[in-house]
């Protein structure tokens, strides 16, 4: 599970490449980036990446959360 959920938070946020590696910040990232990624999957998405490009237009995003 583990290696499942880091290879989508890296291939879809580009996790690896990112330069945050002091104090809290990677933490945090990972935890937002997890929380984005489990939202998408409990509002039915099935692909994580194409529901980051729909999403890309930030108006949608409140339908997601139902507001």
């Amino acid at each position: 599970m583990k290696n499942r959920l880091h290879w989508t938070r890296d291939t879809t946020f580009h996790e690896d490449k990112s330069q945050l590696r002091t104090g809290a910040a990677p933490r945090n990232m990972a935890a937002f980036r997890n929380l984005t990624l489990n939202t998408f999957r409990l509002a039915g998405r099935a692909s994580i990446a194409h529901a980051r490009r729909d999403l890309h237009d930030r108006t949608d995003v409140f339908a997601v959360h139902g507001i």
